[in-house]
């Protein structure tokens, strides 16, 4: 193959699809060092040059792999400017937080090694923060202004922090029950860390008149 035209190829998105959900696939099995550009190819179907093309460096084939997952999580969340009849502000932080336990749960595989591989590779860790952490915060940022504007929440609240704070104590609650190893000391209770973290939440931010 010539290298210069290798070098200005693009993977089409259905081509990028069958590597992200190789990588995810892998990351399951083993440990995402052990993971190289032969296997993706090979659990891919697409070759390894044009892979390495693309993407340029594993961390970005990880980048895009958590921004791929973080979208598809948040496709599984209304809209923030959807309310059901009925719903209540807590109603909606509950239903969020227990959407986002489920979509955590079916990349369990993948979060514990990613989570191993942080605390080996600052780098790992850096992309985990950027890319799944802050921009899921953001997403959480839309549904609090979109509440504020509505008067729900007080006037003082710090939307991005708040967001910051709720997201962080969520995924902590879930990787130490189910990633450390907190579930094989005690079985985590969905409804009542739900409850526990929404109130905490609401107290902290939701108007007292």
């Amino acid at each position: 193959m010539d290298l210069r035209a290798a070098a200005t190829m693009s993977l089409s998105s259905e081509q990028e699809k069958r590597v992200l959900d190789a990588a995810m696939s892998l990351a399951g099995e083993r440990e995402l060092s052990a993971i190289g550009l032969d296997d993706l190819a090979k659990a891919s179907g697409i070759g390894a040059m044009s892979i390495a093309m693309h993407y340029r460096s594993k961390e970005r084939i990880l980048e895009a792999a958590l921004d791929r997952e973080l979208a598809l999580i948040a496709g599984s969340v209304a809209p923030p400017e959807l309310r059901f009849p009925g719903e209540t502000l807590r109603d909606e932080v509950g239903v969020i937080a227990k959407i986002m336990l489920e979509e955590y749960r079916r990349r369990l595989g993948f979060l514990s090694r990613l989570l191993t591989e942080a605390m080996r590779n600052p780098e790992a860790g850096q992309i985990f923060y950027k890319s799944f952490i802050r921009r899921g915060r953001l997403l959480f940022v839309d549904f609090l202004n979109e509440r504020k504007s509505r008067g729900e929440l007080r006037d003082d609240v710090d939307i991005e922090a708040s967001a910051a704070m709720f997201l962080a104590a969520l995924t902590s609650v879930f990787l130490v029950m189910e990633v450390v190893g907190g579930k094989h000391v005690e079985p985590m209770d969905d409804e009542r860390v739900v409850k526990a973290l929404a109130d905490v939440f609401l107290n902290g931010v939701g108007r007292r008149d």
